[in-house]
């Protein structure tokens, strides 16, 4: 198999601890300009992207992971500044290699999962700017979040010797059980919401699922001889965009 650089993960996770210079600048000329009038309520449509890292029988570290491409698509609904609910659907390709190059599995795998889940949204700190009893129009620059929800999974997982590649003219063991096959999730995770407009915002995440299945990497308990479920993380960037009506009866004419 062979294996992305796992700094790319790296990468992605300091989104969450820095700021970008073009967001920043875009928040100074906001601090200057019209105060939003766009309640923090209502509906959000999600659209996101980043890696996926397992942690599995075979392998529990970075480093004989084969990160593999999420992409997601969903809804939020903020009920106030504080508190919404999300739906999302995420395609996760998971991969890995035996951490163990001498182990007698000589394990790779690779596993396609379709994940829908809900979740509840939970911001750290006013969306509005202002501190105690004071509260202005303008929007925070950056809001961090919390989140945690339940859904399901779809999966397909193949595994096949390490020292090769998984194509056409590579040989495959049997599957441990039936594919394609459900299990539950439970996302938990967080982020932080950089705010652009009143329109369009974009947000860093990191989240991590816990499963009920051991068979993301189509390696059972008894062939492996344990027992802990597979997890796995992923780390992406959403864009949040805010439909903004605009009422075309009352608005001025040139």
């Amino acid at each position: 198999m062979n294996r992305k650089p796992y700094y790319l993960l790296l990468l992605l996770s300091l989104l969450l601890l820095n700021p970008w210079d073009a967001l920043a600048q875009q928040y100074r000329f906001k601090r200057n300009s019209k105060q939003s009038n766009v309640l923090e309520r209502g509906w959000v449509i999600l659209v996101g992207g980043g890696v996926a890292a397992v942690r599995s029988d075979i392998c529990g570290s970075w480093g004989c992971n084969d990160l593999g491409p999420n992409a997601s698509v969903g809804g939020l609904y903020k009920f106030s500044p504080y508190v919404g609910i999300s739906g999302t659907i995420d395609y996760v390709k998971l991969g890995a290699v035996e951490k163990d190059p001498n182990a007698p599995l000589n394990l790779a795998f690779e596993s396609e999962v379709i994940e829908v889940s809900g979740s509840l949204v939970i911001n750290l700190l006013d969306s509005y700017a202002g501190s105690g009893n004071y509260r202005s129009k303008r929007k925070r620059f950056a809001v961090p979040y919390f989140r945690i929800g339940v859904g399901g999974l779809y999966y397909t997982a193949t595994s096949f010797p390490a020292n090769g590649n998984l194509d056409d003219t590579q040989s495959t063991y049997d599957p441990e059980q039936d594919y394609p096959a459900f299990a539950a999730v439970v996302p938990v995770g967080g982020g932080i919401r950089f705010y652009i407009n009143d329109e369009f915002s974009i947000a860093p995440e990191i989240a991590y699922r816990v499963t009920s299945t051991d068979f993301l990497d189509n390696i059972g308990p008894i062939t492996s001889g344990g027992g802990r479920r597979d997890e796995y993380a992923v780390v992406a960037v959403k864009l949040q965009y805010t439909p903004v009506l605009k009422n075309k009866l009352f608005s001025k004419k040139p």
